[in-house]
């Protein structure tokens, strides 16, 4: 990755990583910061990174001859060459370090989002709002993990107004530190459901975790909250910052929407008798849009301006995309997949066509002993949801196969497969004009590739 910045000193990076100066001067400037050897800007500053993979320190010279200036080291050894280079712990920490001290030096307000489901979206959505009004820089794709968000950060400018970071995390403790860096006037929890359950155990200790992004808010800040989360709605009162809950059904909430309208797509809601539109399908979606709104409003954004931002929202291609194949509609729902966001997708594919409903359902990845429940539930949800056709890819994915046909679905009507192209096979088989699918799977089951087959 590669970031544009202001120019910052030698001296700040010593400053802010604990650094150790091996050779060159404190006054050097650097323009940019680069994790990666071919992506090299003006008066560069390369930082290798060891991952699991690969280690970014054997591409020291290939970094020097394609024009970075200085670099960091975690190793003893100098490369002749730089202009600079500088001895650090750890190179990974050090990047977030270097954010957090460039963050400081700007006045943009940083809006900070984690949650369950609808992290991106969501992101998209208040950055869509914010931008009607503010220069706003956001996280790109879902880069929110420890390299991506400090390169959100260092993305900021002398003319930023706003930020809009996504947080994401699979354990205890991440987001801790990613808020740490970005220090937030603005935290968001979309919802807690059951992504990562594996390895926080519980719903709780999502929640738990998921919490740990107020440690970095900043005094005086707000926190926005689903109010129609059963675990979200237990913190009100508690966090002793301001709160805004927002919400369709828990009339409780300070914002909610109201009429909510679904179309194929579309979505119409009202919040507090003025119309809003998202042009994608769902209610779930709402909840989204709605954060958008609050996070708008605290910013004195009128209904006006917020409205226009929500139209402006683009979806990326990967998730609740819909593309038209000779007639039929296909819901390309397939970066990644949980319990709560397979379902509300099923929720959209009723309403997407007035032929043929088809559900071509993947594996839910990281949900540890809940797997077989949460896939049954998935497979009893499918039952319950009028849909026509299964088609299952995966072995967990065979437990909703199973519960849907439990249920009461025709055995005639469930196909089950192991790899994606036996699966697009079959859907090619039995799709036809007027008919609506649903591809949805987590992202190790690369079911983009169905999508591409068809």
């Amino acid at each position: 990755m590669l970031a544009n910045i202001e120019n910052f000193s030698v001296s700040k990076i010593l400053k802010s990583t604990g650094g150790t100066l091996i050779f060159g001067s404190e006054d050097e400037g650097v323009l940019s910061i680069s994790t990666d050897s071919r992506e090299i800007g003006d008066k560069c500053l390369y930082i290798p990174i060891k991952g699991e993979k690969f280690d970014g320190h054997t591409f020291l010279e290939g970094a020097l001859k394609n024009g970075a200036e200085g670099y960091l080291t975690q190793n003893d050894y100098i490369v002749k060459g730089y202009g600079f280079g500088i001895k650090v712990k750890d190179t990974k920490k050090a990047l977030g370090d270097i954010a957090a001290a460039y963050r400081e030096g700007f006045c943009a307000d940083v809006v900070a989002l984690t949650g369950s489901v609808g992290k991106t979206t969501t992101k998209e959505f208040i950055a869509s709002v914010l931008s009607r009004r503010f220069n706003t820089v956001k996280t790109k794709a879902n880069y929110n993990n420890d390299i991506g968000l400090p390169f959100t950060l260092l993305s900021i400018g002398a003319d930023t107004q706003k930020a809009v970071v996504e947080m994401g995390m699979s354990n205890f403790k991440e987001i801790s530190y990613l808020t740490n860096i970005a220090r937030p006037d603005a935290a968001v929890i979309t919802n807690i459901g059951t992504s990562h359950i594996e390895f926080l155990k519980s719903r709780e200790g999502i929640l738990k975790a998921k919490c740990e992004i107020f440690e970095g808010l900043k005094e005086g800040g707000t926190a926005f909250l689903n109010g129609d989360d059963d675990l979200l709605q237990t913190l009100s009162g508690k966090l002793g910052f301001k709160t805004v809950f927002f919400g369709i059904d828990n009339k409780k909430c300070d914002i909610c929407a109201e009429n909510v309208k679904l179309y194929p797509l579309k979505t119409e809601f009202e919040i507090s008798g003025q119309k809003f539109e998202i042009n994608i399908p769902g209610r779930h979606n709402v909840y989204n849009a709605l954060c958008a709104y609050a996070v708008g409003k605290m910013y004195g954004m009128t209904d006006d301006e917020i409205r226009k931002g929500l139209l402006d929202y683009k979806n990326d291609g990967i998730r609740q995309s819909i593309i038209e194949i000779n007639g039929a509609k296909i819901l390309n729902d397939c970066y990644n997949s949980s319990l709560q966001a397979a379902m509300s997708a099923i929720d959209v594919l009723k309403k997407l066509s007035d032929g043929k409903k088809i559900a071509v359902l993947g594996d839910m990845a990281e949900l540890g002993d809940m797997s077989e429940d949460c896939h049954r539930k998935l497979g009893a949800y499918f039952a319950s949801s009028g849909c026509d056709v299964l088609i299952t890819v995966g072995n967990e994915a065979k437990f909703i196969a199973d519960e849907a046909k439990k249920c009461g679905v025709r055995e005639k009507n469930i196909y089950s497969f192991e790899n994606n192209a036996d699966a697009a096979l079959c859907l090619k088989g039995i799709l036809k004009k007027n008919d609506a699918v649903l591809i949805k799977g987590s992202h190790c089951m690369k079911m983009e590739e169905i999508a591409k087959n068809i």
